[in-house]
């Protein structure tokens, strides 16, 4: 009977020491592409043979994640500019993740990155039809414990749909999103 007590006071105490951190998602805003931009170079000679696919997202959300000494602590809202350069289509890290860059008030507290995937349908080219995909990871130090999540997110861009542009004379191609800010609803990652 002792025995008993004494196991489940003990599994209470342990659950007690070290309390999940639970985050309120229910009034979380989506991420929001303010830019997405492609290029295709015209191939003439003395021109950048380069394509350039260039993102900027932002996490607009603040979260609060537990106390600190200081007061609550949270992950910040947060932005990143994510890029790519490659020479021809073949030459796109189609499925690899890339790293962003995060603005200097907040890359002490989130890693971004994002990853080119080909899409479920029609021809894959990199500056017309694709998918995206985002990963942020944001982190915070609390006493006696390191808090991170991870959050992910995507959507697929296409040429016709929600991207336009213009193509010149000499092959050179510029697309953007129809409108901005583009909603990317984003999702906690299992630990």
């Amino acid at each position: 009977m002792y025995f008993k007590s004494f196991v489940a006071l003990i599994a209470a105490s342990a659950v007690s020491a070290a309390p999940a951190i639970k985050l309120a998602r229910d009034d979380v805003q989506p991420w929001q592409i303010t830019r997405l931009y492609t290029h295709t170079p015209s191939g003439r000679p003395g021109n950048d043979p380069h394509s350039t696919l260039n993102i900027t997202i932002t996490d607009p959300n603040t979260i609060p994640v537990g106390q600190s000494p200081t007061g609550q602590a949270v992950f910040p809202p947060t932005s990143a500019n994510c890029s790519l350069q490659y020479l021809t289509n073949e030459d796109v890290p189609w499925g690899v993740e890339q790293s962003c860059t995060t603005d200097d008030n907040t890359k002490t507290y989130s890693t971004w990155s994002f990853t080119i995937n080909k899409p479920a349908e029609g021809a894959a080219y990199a500056s017309e039809n694709f998918d995206l995909s985002f990963k942020l990871v944001d982190y915070v130090h609390l006493p006696g414990q390191e808090v991170t999540k991870t959050f992910t997110g995507g959507d697929h861009f296409e040429v016709g749909d929600n991207m336009s542009g213009q193509c010149g004379g000499s092959g050179v191609c510029n697309w953007n999103l129809n409108d901005t800010p583009y909603d990317i609803q984003q999702t906690e990652a299992e630990a």
